[in-house]
């Protein structure tokens, strides 16, 4: 059925946000739910350091007919208040309160991983980023800086290239910086510019969340590897519906000839890419392309086609974010958009609450996707 063409509304985040809701089944919301549990024992059994300092985690889902399937896991999860903002338009019922209580989850997280839970020893934090002016999710820092302003001595967001190391501490002009919140996608400190940030954090004079071990643990796309050997993380008795992994190889363990033969079973993605960057759709790569890519740095993941919604006339391509502490989802949203792969610039394309079924709020529906007793009343995805 088409639907009627969604309000479009600038978030306080520079980000849009749409008024009508994406469909999601209780019963992807059961897996998923599940299935990240799931999937972050996985992760800690294999390296420990994962639950070091990994702050906010997404995980990127495509629902699809046969279940969900997760593509992607990101330690440095962008977008969270924008995705607030478009629960609450979803919300009919309490949408202050709910904002309250997602706001609630989201301080709990950064006051564990970051700020510490003695406001007289937090000191002086740092939100940082590289090219701070040109970051389009600025906005969302500065809102973030209120939110954990009352929690420290004080917030500021800086421009990576403004900070330098003397007398022993990591410093903004003259102030010692004690705990940095780290936006740069140089998620390692390998870059040169970061030396005097790399270099507090070896020292342990600054706090750096998310932390360079947990992204290796957690978001370094080569353990989609490891984990898509095993790709199921949750299954449904009753349907037979499971949430699994998308299967993902290294692209040196085949030859080009090999890949272009069934290039549109599969996606290209470099191992250390983020926000879909150098990301190419197989159906529509070219056997020159697909030759120039540098096979040791990229992988090959089985393609999942987005779903679609009509909105006026025309299909939109949608995702779902779920935002999580660790294995616990504390929030989610749709980003829709148009292209090959996620992006924003198309008007129209934004993040969208999610309806699942009668639920009037997604705290509500959370909560019940994790009852022990859950049971499936109609098998929709």
């Amino acid at each position: 059925m088409t639907e009627q063409a969604p309000k479009v509304i600038l978030s306080s985040f520079g980000v849009p946000v749409l008024d009508q809701p994406v469909p999601v089944s209780p019963l992807t919301l059961h897996l998923v739910s599940a299935g990240i549990a799931a999937l972050w024992s996985r992760i800690v059994a294999a390296n420990p350091m994962a639950d070091s300092r990994p702050l906010l985690l997404s995980y990127d889902v495509h629902p699809m007919p046969d279940g969900p399937v997760l593509i992607e896991v990101n330690t440095n999860a962008g977008g969270v208040l924008t995705a607030m903002q478009a629960a609450r338009n979803g919300n009919e019922c309490c949408a202050d309160w709910e904002h309250g209580q997602l706001e609630a989850r989201l301080l709990a997280l950064f006051r564990r991983d970051l700020l510490g839970l003695d406001r007289d020893r937090t000191g002086i934090v740092a939100i940082v980023d590289d090219s701070l002016a040109a970051q389009p999710l600025l906005a969302e820092m500065r809102a973030l800086a209120d939110l954990m302003r009352p929690f420290a001595a004080e917030v500021l967001v800086l421009d990576a290239a403004d900070l330098n190391y003397h007398d022993g501490r990591l410093r903004h002009g003259e102030t010692a910086i004690d705990r940095v919140y780290w936006r740069s996608t140089d998620f390692l400190l390998t870059e040169p510019g970061h030396a005097s940030v790399r270099r507090a954090v070896l020292e342990k004079s600054t706090i750096l969340a998310p932390s360079p071990e947990a992204y290796e643990a957690i978001a370094d796309k080569r353990r989609l590897v490891e984990w898509s050997v095993q790709p199921e993380l949750a299954t449904d008795a009753i349907t037979g519906l499971s949430f699994r992994i998308a299967e993902t190889l290294p692209m040196n363990t085949r030859t080009v000839e090999a890949w272009y033969a069934d290039r549109s079973e599969w996606v290209f993605k470099p191992v250390s890419g983020y926000a879909s960057r150098g990301v190419y759709i197989g159906k529509s790569i070219s056997r020159r392309k697909l030759a120039e890519l540098p096979a040791d740095d990229y992988l090959a993941q089985r393609y999942a086609p987005h779903p679609v919604i009509d909105r006026d006339g025309r299909q939109w391509k949608y995702d779902v974010r779920f935002f999580a502490d660790r294995g616990q989802v504390i929030g989610a949203a749709a980003r829709v958009f148009q292209g090959q792969v996620v992006g924003m610039r198309e008007p129209g394309s934004g993040f969208a609450p999610l309806r699942v079924e009668a639920a009037c709020c997604l705290i509500g529906a959370l909560a019940a996707a994790m009852k022990p007793a859950y049971e499936v009343k109609r098998p929709l995805i």
